[in-house]
This record gives structure tokens, C-alpha cells and sequence, in this order.
């Protein structure tokens, strides 16, 4: 059964330095960056030309330091205005 939203994953990394990675599927984004919350930012900054480009809204799934992996929530200035309820995963900011 195909997802109604695209993923994008954010795997730990070991080191403090980095380097984390931005996946989509198996296929990482180019870029890597210095710190969790850079990746974070950096597949905030993917979501929206992705989703534009699927026609879908866009999770994204930061995996913890104990391999559990926990849904960044977010919200997208623009996506959303006028629609009501925004679509699921555009419409929280993670804690």
C-alpha cells in the first residue's frame, strides 16, 4: 500500500561533529551537515519543493540515539493559509 505523504529520514549519527544525512528512501540528499538540528533544518527547507513537486505533504522522521525513530513535526508559513486544518505533519512544530 503506497504512503499519501513522502518521507524523509534524519539517521543518528554517532559523532557529535557529524556528518548528519537527509534521506529520502535509501538515497541521501547531497548535502550533509554539522548537527542534528542543521538536518533538521535542511530537510525543513526540502519539504516544501518536494511536496510541490509530488503533490503530497512531506513527514519527516528523525531516528533517536536508542534507534527509535520519532516524526519532526513543522509547520510550513504559506502551505497552509486559508485551508483550515493543515495536512497531517505540516501543522505541529516538534518539541
Amino acid at each position: 500500500m503506497a504512503s499519501s505523504s513522502a518521507q524523509l529520514f534524519i539517521p543518528y549519527s554517532e559523532s557529535t561533529q557529524g556528518p548528519w544525512i537527509v534521506r529520502r528512501a535509501a538515497s541521501p540528499f547531497p548535502e550533509s551537515y554539522p548537527s542534528q538540528d542543521a538536518a533538521i533544518a535542511g530537510a525543513e527547507a526540502i519539504a516544501p519543493a518536494l511536496s510541490a513537486e509530488l503533490g503530497r505533504p512531506v513527514e519527516i522522521h528523525v531516528q533517536q540515539a536508542d534507534g527509535t525513530w520519532m516524526e519532526h513535526n513543522y509547520v510550513v508559513a504559506g502551505l497552509v493559509a486559508g485551508t483550515g486544518t493543515p495536512p497531517a505533519g505540516m501543522n505541529r512544530r516538534h518539541a
